[in-house]
């Protein structure tokens, strides 16, 4: 089987052209249950999703559970917890606590289209005055609102945890977060085009028993990210 993803560490990126990251291990764990040979190619994520949408492969991770993705691909349970999180410029006197209204008049940079655009989108609906800028990818967000590129009243919605890892590696200074906007969970997609519903059941059959097992949890904990609750298929 031919999987793809894409740079979007700490879930997944490559280390000497190899793909690895929690979400990757996760995957040859499963791969090794279902007694499959996995391939696993990282690449921009534009192209990945071309390939995934396409049916030139046969699975693409990390996505959302949302509509526009189960059109097109049987989507797994769900593996690694996480949560989409406003930033501000440090020293800004902004807090989120879920009072979308306080988000009226304010420019907002996200990485996209992607999930978190699409989360943006829901977020700020109905909002008076709010500008959504749409930018190539999550460092360009970030290194925008460090340089004050989105005003005064400037914020960015990201991935905490790839915000905060980006801050990190990048060297970043003069951000904050500002509070939590949404929790969520990743999982797999299994091309529609190329895999059965009973495929998608024995991928998930795998899923569900390494995580009842206690498997899932230990492959996780090397990257301090949080497994999901388990589910069964």
């Amino acid at each position: 089987m031919r999987f793809v993803t894409e740079p979007f560490p700490p879930y997944t990126y490559a280390v000497k052209d190899k793909a690895a990251g929690p979400m990757v291990d996760v995957l040859q764990a499963v791969c090794e249950l279902l007694k499959r040979s996995c391939k696993i190619e990282v690449l921009p994520w534009r192209r990945a999703l071309s390939l995934a949408q396409r049916g030139a492969v046969d699975g693409i991770f990390t996505i959302l559970d949302t509509p526009e993705r189960r059109a097109v691909f049987h989507i797994s349970l769900p593996v690694i917890d996480a949560r989409y999180s406003l930033f501000a410029q440090a020293g800004a006197d902004f807090r989120f606590d879920g009072d979308r209204q306080a988000l009226k008049g304010r420019t907002i940079g996200v990485y996209g289209p992607s999930g978190s655009s699409y989360a943006l989108d829901q977020l700020v609906e109905g909002v008076a005055d709010v500008s959504k800028v749409l930018e190539y990818d999550n460092i360009s967000v970030l290194r925008k609102l460090a340089a004050g590129r989105y005003g005064p009243q400037g914020l960015v919605l990201i991935n905490e945890a790839v915000g905060l890892d980006l801050i990190r590696s990048e060297k970043l200074s003069g951000l904050q977060a500002a509070g939590t906007v949404k929790q969520f969970s990743y999982a797999f997609g299994l091309s529609r085009a190329r895999l059965t519903t009973a495929d998608a059941r024995q991928f998930n059959a795998a899923l569900a028993t390494l995580c009842s097992s206690g498997r899932t949890a230990a492959l996780l904990k090397p990257y301090a990210v949080p497994a999901a609750a388990c589910k069964h298929p």
